[in-house]
C-alpha cells in the first residue's frame, strides 16, 4: 500500500505558512494567488493551526469587521495529523471521518507537509491507471499467446 511520504515524494513537500497576525482579506488573496485551499499559521517550533477555505465561507458573511481581524482569531487550534509512514487508506479514512479536507503530515516531531483530499484523490488515480495498465498489458500478452 503507497504510504504518504510517497504521496509527498510525488507531489512536494513546500509548506505554505502564514503569520498569526495576517488578516482574513490577506489570507483569502494569498490562498488564492497560490492557488491553496489552506494555510498552516506559524508558530515557534510547530505550526500553531490552520485556516481553510472552508473555514472563511462560514465565516465570512457571519460577522462585521471579521475581514481586516487576525487569521489567529479563526484558525483551528487542534491540528489533526498524519504520520509521513502511514497509508494513502489511513490518511483518507481520517479526513472522512474527521470530516476534513487538509491533513498536516509529521515525521517525528517534524512537519513533513500538508496533504489535501485532492492530494490523496489524485495519487489513488495514479495508482489504478497503473494496475490497469499493468492488467491492459497481461490480457494483451495472453491473447497473444493462445494464436
Amino acid at each position: 500500500m503507497e504510504t504518504i511520504r510517497a504521496v509527498l515524494e510525488s507531489k512536494g513537500r513546500d509548506i505554505i505558512t502564514v503569520g498569526r497576525n495576517v488578516t482574513l482579506s490577506e489570507a483569502v488573496a494569498f490562498m488564492v494567488s497560490k492557488d491553496i485551499g489552506a494555510l498552516l499559521i506559524k508558530g515557534d517550533a510547530y505550526p500553531e493551526g490552520i485556516i481553510t477555505e472552508r473555514d472563511i465561507l462560514r465565516l465570512w458573511n457571519s460577522k462585521e469587521g471579521i475581514h481586516n481581524a487576525p487569521v489567529s482569531d479563526f484558525m483551528t487550534k487542534k491540528l489533526i495529523i498524519t504520520g509521513i509512514d502511514d497509508t494513502l487508506l489511513d490518511a483518507m479514512t481520517v479526513m472522512i471521518r474527521k470530516n476534513i479536507r487538509h491533513l498536516l503530515v509529521m515525521d517525528g516531531q517534524k512537519v513533513a507537509g500538508l496533504l489535501s483530499i485532492k492530494d490523496l484523490v489524485k495519487e489513488r488515480i495514479k495508482n489504478n491507471d497503473a494496475k490497469i495498465k499493468l492488467l491492459d498489458d497481461v490480457l494483451a500478452s495472453d491473447k497473444t499467446a493462445e494464436f
